[in-house]
């Protein structure tokens, strides 16, 4: 009887140590589990969080700027210029942004200075339709309530607007070489979504008939909309430059305009070779001169996009989480007048 009690005791030991091995071996392999499943996560946040906003996207000189700079712009551009294709299409925003750094970089080559305090302040001013002579007390309360309405901070608002202060700098000057006249174009046009319309009112004004009565009595445009007044030939947009060869009296071909999903039809009303500038085609002029420039020192100062896609993806996520609470906001402004 002993000797069979010890043997039960013996098997009682030998299982409770085999279970415990297999206790022990469960544990072992729950907790590896854990940890991959853990790292995992770990990576993931890393390559979704950590990483896209640090991520270069184009260096313009000595400066690089990063996935989370883009996402200021985009935020700027989305919200505040109401540029919609800007909260799914990041890239759209990087000629304009790289455009301004340049001229930071390069104004005084232009004999262009930096933008002072004053000068911001006045821009500011014109941001929130403040009266140029309002007290300054008065203006900054008011600025404070602006600032809470936008998506980024302070800081990151006036760097952009002490841009865009500089680039209208640089317009002024180049704007203030222009001679008081010279070759000019007046120009009927008008979009059309159909193709067929559009080729439709080309024909009758090929025949003879009158550019505007036509596209008047057809539905595609009122009077007032079609006179597209008078223009340098040298600044038109790339996409009608072709018109500025018409003669007085012709009209275009149809043109396509692939971003705006439709088509184009102009009209040469007149040409003059020496008509005095007004200020509205000075600025043009001047416009196109400035943006000729940057596009000269571009060359040699921007380097290539490097948006990956996972801090393309980080940068539309926080656009829309910007606009999400923008729209939040604003209803709930709404419901509190109620």
């Amino acid at each position: 009887m002993a000797t069979t009690r010890s043997s039960r005791a013996a098997d009682r030991r030998a299982r409770q140590a085999a279970e415990g091995r297999t206790e022990r071996r469960i544990y072992l392999a729950a907790a590896a589990v854990g940890a991959v499943v853990l790292a995992i996560i770990v990576v993931g946040v890393i390559l979704t969080v950590v990483l896209p906003p640090r991520s270069t996207v184009v260096k313009v000189g000595d400066h690089t700027f990063t996935a989370r700079d883009l996402a200021v712009r985009v935020k700027y551009a989305a919200l505040i210029e109401q540029n919609g294709s800007a909260a799914t299409d990041p890239r759209v925003v990087i000629p304009a942004w790289t455009r301004t750094e340049v001229l930071r970089q390069k104004s005084e080559g232009l004999g262009v200075a930096a933008v002072t305090d004053e000068e911001l302040n006045k821009q500011l001013r014109k941001k929130i339709s403040a009266a140029p002579d309002s007290p300054e007390a008065e203006f900054q309360a008011g600025y404070e309530r602006y600032l809470k309405t936008v998506p980024i901070t302070r800081e990151q608002y006036e760097d952009i607007v002490r841009g865009e202060a500089l680039g209208q700098k640089a317009a002024d000057a180049f704007k203030a070489k222009i001679p008081e006249a010279g070759p000019q174009i007046h120009l009927l046009g008008v979009p059309v979504s159909d193709r067929q319309k559009a080729e439709d009112l080309r024909a009758a004004v090929k025949s003879g008939k009158d550019f505007a009565q036509e596209a008047v009595s057809r539905g595609l445009g009122q009077a007032d909309q079609i006179d597209l007044h008078w223009h340098d030939p040298a600044s038109l947009p790339d996409l009608v430059k072709p018109i500025g060869d018409l003669k007085a009296g012709e009209v275009s071909e149809v043109i396509t305009d692939d971003q705006a999903g439709g088509f184009f039809v102009a009209f040469m009303l007149e040409r003059e070779e020496n008509r005095k500038y007004e200020d509205a085609v000075k600025a043009e002029i001047a416009n196109r001169q400035l943006l000729d420039w940057a596009k000269q020192q571009e060359a040699s100062l921007v380097g290539p996009v490097t948006l990956s896609k996972s801090a393309e993806s980080w940068v539309i996520r926080q656009v829309k989480s910007a606009i999400a609470d923008a729209t939040r906001r604003s209803q709930e402004a709404q419901r509190a007048k109620k």
